[in-house]
């Protein structure tokens, strides 16, 4: 007589042992997959309507939620779509390691007015100073004059149109270009004739004979990050003295770069300043960046802080100083005389007390909301702003200067939502490719070089801006995003480990 004894080793317990443990290894396997990516390259997307199937990876904070549409609801962007009626909307992607490239794409449904003519793309790329590395995502005025101006070259990495059929050649007119001798245009003045937009482009900005009459100083306190052109010449010095408001107790260190090009000529930094009992006046400290023999042109300053921190005083050995895009004037005497190279500018401010009347181009305008950006037009490309009061922030596709004698802009003009060429513009450059429609949903796609980038906790910061878009006008206009799609590309894991040795070695 035989006894039959089953084999514990695969029985019904052994096979529910083997089953969690390779539920354990294979979500440990996916775990450190996601956070190794051993081969460089992932993809994390976000689609609506939001589910089990909505994608993967990690999209967060959707804001403002006032320029987002809530849905029945009342959760913004909870519907089938993210319905954008506001500019910008702002988005963090957590990646669980740094990557190169990031190429971004995104699927929306177009219902825009007339009056908002550009979709752009951006990638933060510094925290203090908030600046923001466009892309375009869609652009109607350049796909306006694509059909209407002679196309000189036509391709994703370079479109160039122009008002007459000047060139058959694209390689001679960027000769002609680099030499300032453009055929249509001033001679030795192609800033005057040509546009650009998401194209590098740069000319050899001089001013044969220049002496600065005398050194340049103002006394306007302005707030926060600034930048602007000077015009330098030999030995060169520029000192600014910061006040530290103190209304955030994190650091605010300050960094002064100058550029010639694309090249940080001279640097120079302050740690923070210290904090200030109830009773103590602020402090103001002194920082001094100097050269000597500077070939003659223009250079850029960019002045990196925080909005905690007041510019009080500029001191410059050159009398040619404008600030770029921007300018925040604070604390001053009041009645103050801006003047700028642009015929369109914002106007916001945080403050109930600077309320009131803009003189603009001769034209009054008001300023009667607080957080709220206003837009004014005027006529021609040199006008002069008047504020009774300060804590403004302008804003402006162009330069600003206290006096009209120190306004220069070097650079060429830029394809904004309000560009009209006018007789003096007579080409167009740009890289910009068309999104590809399919049943009314459009596709567009454009890259971000990842070096640089600002990321905190693990988190990129997008951006889509549609520039105009106001959730508080009368208009039922908005941008609705039905998918976002994120892929990132960088070094695979043994990339990694052979660059760990070689730092080793």
């Amino acid at each position: 007589m035989s006894i039959f004894k089953p084999s514990l080793g695969k029985g019904p317990l052994f096979r529910l042992r083997l089953f969690f443990a390779l539920a354990i290894l294979l979500i440990a396997g996916i775990f450190l997959y996601l956070k190794i990516v051993p081969f460089g390259s992932i993809t994390y997307e976000r689609t609506w309507p939001r589910g089990l199937a909505s994608g993967k990876g990690f999209f967060y904070d959707f804001k403002p939620t006032e320029r987002i549409a809530p849905e029945a609801d009342g959760r913004p962007g909870g519907g089938d779509s993210l319905k954008i009626i506001g500019d910008p909307v702002y988005f963090s992607l957590f990646t669980p390691r740094t990557f190169d490239q990031a190429i971004l794409i995104i699927k929306y449904r177009d219902h825009l007015s007339e009056n908002t003519p550009l979709i752009e793309a951006g990638l933060l790329r510094d925290k203090f100073t908030g600046a923001y590395d466009l892309k375009p995502i869609q652009n109607n005025i350049l796909d306006a004059f694509r059909f209407s101006w002679p196309r000189l070259e036509d391709r994703p990495e370079r479109l160039i149109l122009q008002a007459e059929k000047y060139y058959n050649d694209p390689e001679e007119f960027m000769a002609d270009l680099a030499a300032g001798g453009l055929k249509g245009c001033p001679p030795g003045k192609p800033t005057a004739c040509v546009a650009v937009y998401n194209y590098p482009l740069s000319a050899a900005y001089r001013r044969p004979g220049y002496e600065s009459l005398k050194p340049l100083i103002i006394n306007q306190p302005l707030r926060g990050a600034h930048q602007f052109y000077v015009y330098l010449s030999g030995p060169w010095r520029l000192s600014f003295n910061f006040l530290d408001l103190n209304l955030d107790p994190a650091d605010d260190p300050i960094t002064v770069n100058v550029l010639f090009g694309d090249e940080i000529i001279a640097t120079k930094s302050l740690e923070d300043l210290l904090p200030l009992a109830s009773d103590e006046a602020p402090e103001e400290r002194e920082l001094i960046i100097e050269g000597a023999g500077a070939p003659a042109g223009a250079y850029r300053a960019e002045i990196k802080t925080s909005d905690d921190i007041v510019i009080s005083e500029i001191k410059s050995s050159s009398d040619q100083l404008s600030f770029i895009n921007k300018l925040w004037p604070v604390s001053g005497p009041g009645n103050l005389s801006v003047f700028t190279d642009t015929g369109t500018i914002s106007a916001q401010t945080w403050a109930p007390a600077s309320l009131g009347p803009i003189i603009f181009g001769g034209r009054e305008f008001s300023l009667d909301k607080t957080y709220e950006q206003f837009d004014f037009k005027a006529d021609g490309n040199l006008n002069e702003i008047k504020l009774e009061k300060d804590d403004v922030i302008l804003a402006g596709s162009g330069v600003f200067s206290f006096s009209r004698n120190s306004l220069f802009n070097p650079s060429f003009k830029k394809i904004d939502r309000y560009f009209s060429p006018g007789e003096e513009i007579q080409y167009i450059i740009a890289a910009y490719e068309r999104p590809i429609e399919n049943k009314g949903i459009k596709t567009a796609r454009v890259e971000f070089d990842l070096w640089g980038a600002y990321r905190e906790d693990g988190k990129y910061t997008f951006l889509i801006s549609a520039p105009g878009l106001n959730p508080n006008d009368a208009l039922d206009d908005y941008l609705e995003i039905e998918e976002i799609k994120v892929e990132l590309k960088g070094k695979t894991l043994v990339e990694k480990i052979r660059e760990v040795i070689r730092q080793e070695k």
